[in-house]
């Protein structure tokens, strides 16, 4: 990863957090202001932990992982959730548009990752049989 890369994964998570908290503030959520400051401060002091930014096999494979376990935790949780909010929605609306928000969500992150599974194994030369 390159600098400027870095720089603009920085700044759109940055812009993000920040924005967040100010709403969660605005509106009086504590518990999503304090969950954002958390997130943020995270990932800073994660990404300040990068002495140089060289991207070396190792951290392509531990990116890679990462980026495979989180699908495969939080799409099938999302997808759980929206099913038990769908199924408990018939009694009160809102947990009714919850549900359906959290299985657009799943659809969208399903859709995402078949599409990019594609379109990577076509680049680097694989087949669709594969």
């Amino acid at each position: 990863m390159n600098r400027t890369h870095y720089k603009k994964i920085s700044a759109y998570v940055a812009f993000f957090v920040a924005m967040l908290l100010s709403i969660s503030i605005a509106s009086g959520n504590q518990i999503m202001a304090a969950l954002a400051a958390i997130t943020g401060l995270l990932f800073a002091t994660i990404w300040k932990l990068k002495a140089k930014i060289v991207v070396d096999e190792r951290e392509k494979t531990v990116q890679e992982k990462a980026a495979q376990l989180t699908y495969a935790i939080f799409t099938p949780m999302l997808a759980i959730g929206a099913f038990l909010l769908l199924l408990l929605g018939k009694r009160e609306a809102y947990l009714m548009a919850i549900g359906q928000v959290f299985a657009y969500l799943s659809l969208f992150l399903i859709s995402l990752y078949s599409i990019s599974v594609h379109f990577i194994n076509k680049k680097l030369g694989g087949s669709i049989e594969e």
